[in-house]
């Protein structure tokens, strides 16, 4: 157990970090769907094409500054910015203070944050670039180091039914979609591993609890149909964060 000024130092770093990040993931959801590079041009007003300065791109605070409008046009820039900000900041922060160790978090840090990005590109309705579910399971895989340093292999034990029982899942939809007509969706199986990993080394109800959800998914996704619902995945991204986070604080 790490000392008290270890825990609010991670505490804060990790609120700050989940802030930038915030930031970064708004370039993320609009340029990757988008096959547009993430690091060029800078960041720019798409109305006027203005560059934006360091002042403009503060998380949270540079939207607030500017009530919502761009600095050089008075386009009103959309609430999600600052939304997806404060959302990743938030949970960085719970992840800090629930877990008993600050050595899991960036794993599980790495998951949440791709875990939003998802969930937002899926709400715009645009296909979710497969490269953020390779990167959630590689944050995910990560904590396999963790386990080895701080010698909790049976944790894996528990990483693996999350993961299989999440597969598991993903099948099952891919078997429903193969006898419909292939307009559903669901997320890739990196993701669903990904989740279930992260879940199930957190806590044996949480890998379980997600792979559990992903199927719930699956078999009503018929029902969304005629409710003219698509955002399946951004509904699987919100209920795995959310199962991730309560085994988080279970851990304590």
């Amino acid at each position: 157990m790490e000392s008290a000024a270890t825990r609010l130092l991670a505490t804060v770093a990790s609120g700050v970090f989940g802030l930038l990040i915030g930031s970064f993931l708004n370039v993320v959801v609009y340029r990757l769907p988008r096959a547009m590079s993430i690091a060029r041009p800078p960041s720019h007003c798409p109305a006027c094409d203005a560059q934006l300065s360091a002042l403009d791109n503060i998380p949270v605070l540079s939207w607030l500054a500017l009530r919502g409008r761009c600095r050089h046009c008075g386009t009103p820039i959309s609430p999600r910015y600052p939304v997806i900000e404060l959302v990743t900041g938030v949970l960085f922060v719970g992840l800090a203070l629930a877990l008993p160790s600050v050595k899991p978090i960036a794993s599980l840090a790495g998951v949440v944050a791709t875990t939003i990005a998802v969930a937002a590109i899926d709400v715009d309705n645009l296909r979710v670039p497969p490269v953020l579910g390779w990167f959630a399971a590689a944050s995910a895989a990560s904590l396999l180091a963790v386990s080895t340093a701080g010698h909790v292999p049976g944790r894996l034990g528990w990483a693996g039914i999350g993961a299989g029982t999440a597969v598991a899942a993903w099948l099952l939809h891919w078997a429903l979609d193969r006898a419909g007509d292939g307009s559903r969706r669901f997320p890739d199986i990196a993701l669903c591993v990904a989740w279930g990993w992260a879940a199930g080394w957190l806590t044996l109800g949480g890998g379980l609890a997600i792979g559990f959800a992903l199927a719930v998914l699956a078999l009503a996704s018929p029902l969304r149909r005629f409710a003219q619902t698509r955002c399946v995945i951004a509904f699987a991204a919100i209920l795995s964060v959310a199962t991730i986070v309560a085994g988080a604080i279970a851990t304590r």
